[in-house]
C-alpha cells in the first residue's frame, strides 16, 4: 500500500432566515430580493470552501441548496419563479465555485438545484483543481414536496481524481444504505454528502463503515468527518459558519492490524477488498424488487402524489408558512415524536 494523505475539509454553514422579501409566500416579495438573497448565500458558502481551501485542504464540500431557494422550490403559485431563479443561481454559483476550487487548487462539491433543458435537478457539482467540472450527481431521493418541481435523480456515480475516486450524495439519499453502498461499488473510497437537514451522528458513522469510505457530511449543524473504521476524525459541532477539516491516507485506511483473525483465515488485509471479494450477489436479490414481501404489512397506494392531493397538502403548507410570516406559532414541525 502507499502513501496516500489527503486533507478532507466539510463547511458548517450557520443556518439564517429567509427574509420576507425573498419568500414567494410574503407579501412583500420581490424577485429581485430573492435574487440578492440567493448569490448571498452562494458567496457565503463560497467563504468557507475558501477558508478550507486556504487550510490546505485537499477537497471540501458546502452543503445542500447552498443558493437558498427551499422556499421558491415549493411555490405553485407561479412556478416560473423557481424557474427563473435557478437559472440565475446555478449559473452564479458554478461561476463562484470554479473561482474558488482554481485559486486554491482544490477539489470542491456543493450542492444547488440546476436547470436541463425542462427538467430542474437537485444537483451536486465537483469541481476540479483547474475549476472544471469533473463530476455532477442528481439526488435520487426526494423528499415528496421537492418533486412538485424537482426531477429525481436515476444512478449513483463515483469520479475519478488524483485522490482516489470520490462520490456525492445530497441530504435525504442518506436515509437508504442503499445509496452508500451504490456509491462505494462504483469505486468510491470518498463520499461528500450535502446535506440541508442534520443526520446523526451513528447514521454517518455507520454509513462510513458499511461502505468502507471516509464520509464527508456538511450541513447546518453537525458537519463531520468520518473513517472507515467508524473513528469521527472532526466534529463542527453546533458551531455557527465553521471549516473542519482531517489528514487521513486513503490508501491503508481500511486495512486490518497484522494479527486480525479474518486477515489470517482470508489471507486479505483490507477490510473493503474482502468486503467486496466476499459479497453473495445473488443473495441480494430482493434489494432491487419493486414490491418487496415487506411492503405487503402495508395498505396497496403510494405517497401523497396525485395533483387533487398535492394542491391540498400545498394550500396547507403556504397557510402554516404564512402563518410563521405573521408572528403566529405554525402548527407543523420536523419533530418526528409525538411527545414534543
Amino acid at each position: 500500500m502507499t502513501e496516500k494523505m489527503v486533507r478532507l475539509a466539510t463547511t458548517q454553514w450557520g443556518y439564517r432566515e429567509t427574509p420576507p422579501e425573498a419568500m414567494p409566500y410574503s407579501d412583500v416579495f420581490s424577485l429581485e430580493a430573492a435574487r440578492q438573497w440567493s448569490r448571498e448565500c452562494v458567496e457565503g458558502n463560497a467563504g468557507l470552501l475558501a477558508r478550507a481551501g486556504e487550510g490546505g485542504a485537499d477537497v471540501a464540500v458546502a452543503g445542500e441548496d447552498i443558493a437558498g431557494l427551499s422556499y421558491a422550490m415549493t411555490y405553485l403559485d407561479d412556478r416560473s419563479i423557481f424557474r427563473t431563479l435557478v437559472e440565475d443561481s446555478a449559473a452564479f454559483a458554478r461561476e463562484t465555485l470554479a473561482r474558488v476550487a482554481r485559486q486554491h487548487g482544490m477539489y470542491l462539491a456543493a450542492c444547488f438545484f440546476e436547470p436541463e433543458g425542462d427538467r430542474i435537478f437537485n444537483s451536486s457539482v465537483l469541481f476540479g483543481r483547474e475549476g472544471e467540472v469533473i463530476g455532477r450527481y442528481h439526488k435520487v431521493h426526494l423528499p415528496v414536496y421537492e418533486t412538485w418541481l424537482v426531477t429525481a435523480g436515476d444512478r449513483f456515480s463515483a469520479f475519478e481524481t488524483d485522490i482516489g475516486r470520490v462520490g456525492l450524495l445530497i441530504c435525504y439519499d442518506d436515509m437508504w444504505p442503499e445509496s452508500t453502498a451504490a456509491t462505494a461499488l462504483e469505486g468510491a473510497r470518498i463520499i461528500l454528502h450535502s446535506s440541508a437537514a442534520s443526520p446523526a451522528e451513528y447514521r454517518v458513522r455507520t454509513r462510513a463503515s458499511d461502505a468502507q469510505v471516509f464520509y464527508v457530511t456538511a450541513t447546518h449543524r453537525g458537519s463531520r468527518i468520518v473513517a472507515p473504521s467508524a473513528k469521527v476524525l472532526a466534529d463542527a459541532g453546533e458551531g455557527e459558519d465553521v471549516v473542519v477539516a482531517a489528514e487521513v491516507n486513503v490508501e491503508t485506511a481500511s486495512l486490518a492490524p497484522e494479527n486480525y483473525w479474518e486477515y489470517l483465515y482470508s489471507g486479505i488485509r483490507d477490510h473493503r477488498e474482502r468486503h467486496l471479494k466476499l459479497r453473495r450477489a445473488e443473495a441480494y436479490g430482493v434489494l432491487v424488487e419493486a414490491n418487496p414481501p415487506a411492503l405487503k404489512d402495508y395498505p396497496p397506494g403510494g405517497p401523497a402524489t396525485a395533483p387533487e392531493v398535492i394542491r391540498e397538502v400545498y394550500e396547507k403548507q403556504k397557510e402554516d408558512y404564512q402563518r410563521g410570516l405573521r408572528g403566529e406559532k405554525q402548527h407543523y414541525t420536523w419533530t418526528e415524536s409525538l411527545e414534543e
